[in-house]
């Protein structure tokens, strides 16, 4: 069969690889519009079945041969509830202590969270140039690139922030989500740290041992998929220093997330021909992978994952975006 794919990003790129070594033929459109930075977090401190998307693209990673390295985290979280006993049924391992550094009690995890080289997985992906326009002829999706019509079987939307865009049937929205960098102590670049009493996350640069991370807060302030927004980081730092000492801010990197209705992945068929993955909500790189998988599976084994599936917002007419999914509280 042959496959357009529009988006190389984490899920455009997985659904290459698995498609293709499917025995498919694929083609991926991207536009070239969103960043790709060479490392993003993949974390197994999820909630819910979330945390069973993550596991398993860990899994895919190595399948794939995407680079990870995995740190320690700590996570300061008073009302921890039965999280810990999930992530422990995924394989991390738990300890709960005081921490010098951060002057804190902490749940401190081994083998839950990871950078991942991101940006050669994406960047490695063969794609078509241009931006894609889609249509309805004959009863057919038609997707046009620089006025060049592709043919396809089966079309999959996968644009991220984009997505609402192309299809406005699509029930999702764009948002501005973005880090700073910054220079601090040692440990930054050492260890992930996840607080939810000061309201911020670090976590390492490249993991080189510099003294050097990245920061971000996970607020989510809706707008239009190439709006740039002007953000006040100085809070963020300030609040951030409170728990890992001085912190000098160096860069603020920037891009766009695609929010979902109730802020989680949704997969599913638009038209016969035609399907919708996305809403990843900021943690891409955590479940990406494993939602383009369950695409695969819908198209080539008629399989379906309950609770996935997009058309449970077919009675939404509009919403607001909430919490990302991995802001715990």
């Amino acid at each position: 069969m042959k496959f357009v794919v529009i988006g190389a990003g984490v899920i455009g790129s997985t659904l290459h690889r698995l498609l293709k070594r499917a025995g498919h033929d694929v083609i991926v459109v991207e536009a070239g519009k969103r960043k790709v930075y060479p490392t993003l977090i993949h974390s197994l401190l999820l909630k819910g079945e979330d945390v069973w998307l993550a596991r398993r693209t860990l899994e895919l990673y190595d399948q794939l041969r995407v680079k990870t390295r995995e740190f320690p985290a700590y996570t300061i979280l008073r009302d921890k509830g039965e999280l810990p006993h999930l992530w422990e049924e995924v394989g991390v391992k738990i300890e709960e202590k005081y921490i010098d550094w951060l002057s804190s009690e902490a749940i401190v995890t081994r083998g839950s969270d990871r950078l991942v080289w991101i940006g050669s997985f994406i960047k490695s992906t063969p794609v078509v140039k241009g931006e894609a326009r889609l249509s309805v002829n004959g009863g057919k999706t038609r997707v046009t690139v620089e006025g060049v019509q592709l043919s396809a079987d089966y079309v999959i939307l996968a644009a991220g922030a984009w997505n609402s865009k192309l299809y406005p049937e699509v029930r999702s929205k764009s948002y501005f989500c973005w880090a700073v960098a910054a220079y601090g102590p040692r440990q930054l670049d050492s260890s992930f740290v996840y607080d939810y009493e000061l309201g911020f996350y670090s976590r390492p640069l490249l993991g080189l041992g510099l003294p050097l991370g990245i920061l971000g807060d996970g607020d989510v302030v809706e707008c239009e998929p190439e709006e740039r927004l002007r953000v006040d980081y100085r809070n963020l730092v300030r609040e951030a220093s409170k728990r890992l000492g001085k912190l000098t801010p160096l860069y603020v990197g920037w891009g766009h997330c695609e929010g979902s209705p109730d802020m989680r992945p949704a997969y599913g068929r638009l038209r016969d021909d035609l399907l919708y993955v996305g809403g990843l909500d900021g943690y891409g790189a955590e479940v990406g992978p494993a939602v383009a998988e369950m695409v695969v599976d819908l198209v080539l084994k008629g399989e379906e994952k309950a609770g996935y599936l997009v058309d449970r917002f077919d009675d939404v007419q509009d919403f607001r975006l909430g919490r990302e999914p991995h802001e715990l509280p």
